[in-house]
């Protein structure tokens, strides 16, 4: 009798695999390399941070120092008025390039509103309005994907603003002004305002930073983390927390500001160095009367599980969603990373995708990489942590098709970058005018319905 099994022969198969094992890994070098980078980064950062830890004065040890300068109340004034007219300029902008692209004889104020209004706007204003029992799509809760904190806010603004697509401008527009203050003040105090200008900077130029004005959740983000980096460097560990819940209910990587508030805190009260002097008693003091407070962090991941078991009896039923309808999954870099350069490479992908979504998110992990390796022994660990871990997290899932508006903030990319550009003028002036040129490319295809999102 005929057998298909016997035509299997386990070597030949063995192989056969490791042939196509080969081949794939050809293919996915790029993957491979950047991958394997990431990893040593961490490994390296993991030493680095041991030594500090250890009070170590040798070639492995990080040799920041801090330049702090007082921010005056005039100079916070000034940068919150800069940071709206800033802002008024994108709308300007956004304007002009909707009417160039357009063959329309008529633009009105509606028509501007609705140019703002895209992809997920949408969405966020619907469960303003309704709550998230109440909006549902094709029988199914899908909109339990996104964080309660913008609607929630949303939703109190409207109460003032009675438009909702003006109210979520006026959202976006005012917390990222104050987002903005909160930053210059934080990098000011860590590395002087020379620094602080220059990332501010680059961080409201960078070539996606157009979502911060938009109806997306990017601002908000960028004003409870830049709050919560503030509050770090201050020492206010109850702050820290408090604001934590916020930031981790905007965000899933939210969740993050843990880990930044937990380096700076053992670096601060090192366990090594007390253990060393006999005083490990006032480490454990200091965990259980200060520390303790950065555990109300995850609290507001706490309250976006809740929300999902009160609408659907399962806390976790966002990621089924984000799976099957927004076919997001959660993986690993090297798959996500290798999902991105896959669509890149892909013969079938259309110009407009390449340049829209998948060249820029390889551009970012590559400029990610070069950032980290120069930065661990010259910048603050607690940053190149947050970079590191945000990166992966970013890239950890599959058809990642907003990677460009996710690193928007990673915020610690932008003050290196600005400490670095200090003592490089012309460079410094080169990548803002550069990074513009972007921004205003990127969003023109974004007012024309690309794939920019």
């Amino acid at each position: 009798m005929y057998n298909i099994f016997s035509e299997i022969k386990p070597k030949g198969f063995i192989l056969r695999r490791c042939r196509e094992y080969i081949i794939e890994m050809r293919r996915n070098k790029m993957v491979l390399l950047c991958t394997a980078l990431m990893f040593i980064f961490a490994i390296l950062w993991v030493i680095t941070f041991v030594t500090k830890l250890a009070g170590g004065k040798n070639i492995l040890a990080n040799n920041f120092q801090p330049k702090s300068e007082e921010v005056t109340r005039k100079e916070i004034v000034k940068v919150f008025l800069y940071a709206l007219i800033f802002r008024i300029g994108i709308y300007i902008a956004g304007v002009a390039i909707a009417m160039i692209f357009s063959d329309d004889v008529k633009y009105s104020f509606s028509d501007f509103l609705a140019g703002w209004n895209r992809w997920d706007s949408q969405h966020y204003i619907e469960l303003a309005q309704k709550g998230y029992a109440n909006c549902i799509e094709n029988g199914q809760h899908l909109f339990l994907v996104f964080f309660p904190l913008c609607p929630w806010l949303l939703k109190i603004v409207h109460f003032l603003v009675r438009d909702w697509q003006i109210a979520f401008l006026t959202l976006s527009t005012l917390t990222y002004c104050v987002g903005a203050v909160f930053f210059y003040l934080t990098v000011s105090q860590e590395y002087g305002k020379r620094t602080a200008e220059k990332a501010l900077v680059l961080v409201s130029v960078w070539p996606f930073a157009f979502f911060f004005g938009g109806m997306m959740t990017e601002s908000l983000f960028f004003m409870t983390l830049s709050i919560g980096f503030y509050f770090i460097k201050k020492h206010n560990w109850l702050a820290v927390g408090i604001t934590g819940i916020f930031c981790s209910l905007c965000r899933v990587q939210g969740v993050l500001l843990l880990g930044v508030a937990g380096v700076e805190f053992l670096e601060t009260y090192s366990p090594v160095i007390m253990w060393k002097e006999k005083k490990i008693g006032k480490f454990f003091k200091e965990v259980f009367t200060k520390g303790i407070f950065l555990l109300l962090i995850p609290v507001g991941n706490l309250i976006y599980f809740y929300l999902n078991y009160k609408v659907e009896g399962d806390p976790f039923k966002f990621q089924e969603y984000q799976k099957d309808h927004w076919y997001h999954e959660v993986a690993n870099f090297n798959k996500g990373f290798g999902d991105v350069w896959r669509y890149l490479t892909d013969a079938g992908t259309t110009n407009s995708m390449k340049m829209s979504v998948w060249l820029p998110e390889v551009l970012i992990v590559v400029l990610m990489i070069i950032v980290l390796f120069c930065a661990l022994k010259t910048q603050p660990l607690k940053y190149t942590a947050y970079l590191w871990v945000y990166t992966m997290v970013c890239y950890g899932v599959t058809f990642l098709i907003s990677g460009g508006r996710y690193m928007l903030c990673a915020l610690p990319l932008f003050i290196i970058a600005g400490n670095f550009l200090e003592n490089h003028e012309k460079l410094y002036q080169l990548v803002v005018v550069l990074s513009t040129v972007f921004m205003m490319v990127f969003m023109a295809g974004y007012f024309n319905g690309k794939q920019i999102m």
